[in-house]
């Protein structure tokens, strides 16, 4: 009977000893660290593992050398503008391009592009004309209806060579027709029914003190701003060639003539 209580007690003692040599908490699952697609790592913990156990390492922050390049980018440009008030300027006016002609021959334009080559600025030579064929006033006077009105006169020196002997100039005569005068936006300048235009005209080389009236607005008669026509069709304008044809010599000589165009105000009152 002692013997066997001995038996059980040395049993318990071997139980005790090895519960006390069991671990005293559970391994938990190990966590993971998820990249997702942001610039910050997110962690977050395997299926099955706890949710709340704290990460097992940091990631620092995520990024990218492909990232969108020109986001953001600004770039600047002008936008420049003469403002005008109280004033009438004379701001284009057209040159003209007749092509070959015989002299003592008559052909309409060609084109507004010109060759002064070899001629003298300001002599022989225009310095002004455009090669659009556009013919522009603005008139700034008044921003009313009641605009003041105003002349464009033009006269022509005779056609010239390169070279300086006014022995070889030959005359000519520029006919002009009537073109509608439109703004800014196309429109008619006219502030009434009646549409406004050029004057058809004859520009003579031989009137040189007797300049042609190409524009003529009445007092009232049109709008503010913008005033201008296009000489830039074959029927806008034709070229009379003075001098005879013997058909004896053969030459072909370039030519060029000065327009002068004159602006010239009507009073804004009158007594």
């Amino acid at each position: 009977m002692m013997k066997w209580f001995k038996n059980v007690v040395r049993l318990l003692l071997l139980i005790s000893l090895s519960l006390s040599l069991s671990p005293l908490t559970t391994a938990q699952a190990a966590t993971a660290i998820q990249v997702q697609n942001d610039t910050k790592s997110t962690y977050n913990a395997l299926p099955g593992s706890d949710s709340g156990s704290t990460p097992v390492a940091e990631s620092d922050t995520v990024t990218s050398s492909d990232s969108a390049t020109g986001d953001g980018t600004t770039a600047s440009s002008n936008v420049s503008v003469t403002v005008l008030s109280g004033i009438l300027t004379l701001e284009a006016v057209p040159n003209f391009n007749f092509g070959s002609l015989m002299a003592n021959s008559t052909g309409k334009l060609k084109s507004n592009t010109t060759d002064t080559t070899g001629f003298t600025n300001g002599t022989t030579a225009g310095i002004d004309g455009n090669d659009d064929g556009l013919l522009e006033v603005i008139d700034s006077r008044n921003m009313t209806s009641d605009m003041p009105g105003f002349t464009l006169t033009a006269s022509m020196g005779p056609l010239k060579t390169i070279d300086t002997d006014t022995s070889a100039d030959l005359d000519a005569i520029l006919y002009l027709s009537a073109i509608p005068l439109l703004n800014g936006d196309q429109q008619n300048v006219s502030n009434n029914s009646t549409d406004l235009s050029t004057q058809a005209t004859t520009i003579d080389s031989t009137k040189q003190d007797a300049p042609a009236t190409v524009m003529n607005l009445e007092k009232g008669s049109y709008n503010a701003g913008i005033v201008s026509a296009k000489f830039n069709t074959p029927d806008s304008a034709k070229l009379h060639v003075g001098g005879t044809n013997n058909g004896t010599e053969q030459s072909s000589k370039k030519r060029n003539a000065v327009i002068t165009w004159t602006l010239s105000a009507k009073p804004s009152v009158t007594q």
